[in-house]
């Protein structure tokens, strides 16, 4: 009997082994989102401590320098729990080869091996040949962390770039109106630029944090800025463009709406998986977004856009293409504690440009 307990001790050891190079293959390597266990306990133990100490009546600074921490918790949390994984994973196929005298002496020469501090070593070839297999696996771990790192801060870096720039020129809480008019003011509003460069930070947001959905809880860099809202502005001021312009003055702008809108359901529906699917069906009828649709419409006309004539219609096209991201939006504002004034395509009392630099958070 004690053989078959042996026996299946190293298959569990082997099977410990082969759940730890699938979890590091597919958090850090793989080119594909992927869901992984310890990914997703790493990731919920990291919120839900984080949040915890930011609770439910703090303000936006507080809660934007405690979400700071969320980050390196989620990577200590991440190596504690593979280096746990192999550790056990090995001390089970030690004692189930009898290359020591009891489970406490394989529990130490596993973390022996592991740390490659080597001060305990099992005498026979066969173990000195795992202590050699698992201290490279040590290594590899430490070499991939310095380089896994860098590669999500640099993500992160690259997102904040647009969201300093909306940030500078929108003032506090940007805005369809406060983009419009920025777009104006700079004569950049009849440039398909503007949006070629927002459907790039789109396509870059989906590409790094729909892999790693850590990244979406990562606060800004700037104090006070949140890159949720301001991917809400941009799209709203997109589906404006696109629901009041002919077609063929907008198809950059709708190309971002329709990347943009991708990009955050499918980082929404990651960080809240049990939202239903016809979450997305339901359309604003909100009164005030109605009629600040109208001061839009009309402001488009006098800066000289070619507007098209049936206001109506265009109206009931914006209040569609918000339907499509609206929900998202307020998953991911949710989900990462983020505000996202509703709705967005109001002016508020803080839509005056700042030109100072932006702040660190």
């Amino acid at each position: 009997m004690d053989t078959v307990f042996r026996v299946v001790a190293v298959i569990i050891g082997a099977l410990g082994l082969y759940f730890y190079f699938r979890s590091i293959v597919r958090v850090m390597l793989i080119n594909r989102r992927e869901p992984d266990l310890v990914e997703i306990g790493a990731r919920s133990a990291a919120v839900s401590f984080v949040y915890s100490l930011i609770g439910k009546d703090s303000d936006y600074a507080r809660t934007q320098r405690l979400q700071a921490w969320i980050f390196p918790i989620f990577i200590f949390i991440c190596v504690v729990c593979w280096f746990l994984l192999v550790q056990m994973s090995f001390t089970f196929i030690l004692w189930g080869l009898r290359l020591e005298p009891g489970f406490p002496e394989d529990l130490s020469s596993s973390g022996s091996a592991l740390s490659t501090l080597g001060f305990k070593t099992p005498s026979h070839l066969l173990g000195e040949y795992l202590a050699i297999f698992e201290a490279g696996i040590g290594l590899a771990v430490v070499i991939l962390l310095f380089t896994f790192v860098p590669g999500y801060q640099a993500a992160v870096q690259v997102r904040e770039r647009k969201v300093g720039w909306l940030y500078a020129r929108t003032g506090r809480r940007p805005t369809t109106s406060s983009l419009l008019e920025t777009l104006h003011r700079t004569g950049q509003l009849k440039h398909d630029s503007v949006w070629e460069e927002w459907e790039i930070w789109f396509r870059g947001v989906f590409e790094t944090h729909s892999i790693a959905p850590i990244l979406a809880y990562v606060p800004s860099i700037y104090r006070g800025a949140s890159w949720v809202g301001a991917a809400a502005a941009v799209l709203d001021s997109a589906s404006l463009f696109a629901a009041c312009l002919p077609d063929k003055d907008t198809e950059s702008a709708r190309i971002c709406r329709r990347i943009g809108t991708v990009c955050l359901k499918y980082i929404a529906v990651e960080l809240n998986p049990h939202t239903p699917a016809d979450a997305w069906s339901t359309q604003s009828v909100d009164p005030q977004l109605i009629a600040n649709f109208d001061i839009l419409y009309d402001r488009l006309a006098e800066i000289g856009l070619p507007v098209k004539s049936d206001r109506d219609a265009c109206r009931s096209h914006f209040v569609r293409l918000r339907a499509e991201f609206e929900e998202s939006v307020r998953l991911i504002a949710k989900s990462t504690r983020m505000p996202v004034e509703e709705p967005w395509i109001l002016p508020h009392a803080h839509t005056k440009p700042d030109h100072s630099p932006p702040k660190p958070a």
